[in-house]
């Protein structure tokens, strides 16, 4: 482009499409919802994160369980409400404390130094030795995870 209102003109539109993307929600992103049980009861309190597999693009998303356990993910580093589709990992945690009551809300002491110790079997909660899965893809519908604990 030459001329008087070439370099003007590119940058502005340049300008204007960098804008125009502030605020709205990146469309690729599929919203994910679902519900966890233990031996058909709802699961509170518990911490869902989705976690990309090999070829999986993103950074994956975290949720937590309502009372009756059902979960939203936000985006694992942007809080979008939702995830890039693909196939993940899931972790499910319920940490409580050692009389057995949950973690308080405003708590953050890292995991390595709190008293709270995992509830949930380790084919479950642990980064290492999940068994859980989910394939994320626009219009899925709910992901629940029906669990399973031995002691119950």
């Amino acid at each position: 482009m030459s001329g008087r209102f070439g370099r003007p003109a590119i940058l502005a539109a340049g300008l204007v499409a960098l804008l125009g993307g502030c605020g709205q929600t990146d469309p690729s992103l599929v919203p994910v919802t679902g519900t966890v049980t233990v031996n058909e009861r709802p699961l509170a309190n518990a911490t869902v994160t989705f976690i990309p597999k090999d070829g999986t693009p993103g950074f994956g998303g975290v949720g937590k369980t309502d009372a009756a356990g059902k979960y939203k993910l936000r985006g694992s580093r942007d809080d979008a409400a939702g995830i890039l589709p693909g196939e993940y990992r899931v972790v499910i945690s319920k940490r409580l404390m050692p009389d057995g009551s949950e973690v308080p809300a405003n708590d953050n002491t890292p995991p390595m130094n709190s008293p709270a110790r995992e509830s949930l079997p380790a084919g479950y909660s642990s980064m290492a030795a999940t068994t859980l899965s989910a394939t994320v893809r626009p219009g899925v519908g709910p992901i629940d995870f029906p669990l399973r604990d031995k002691k119950n």
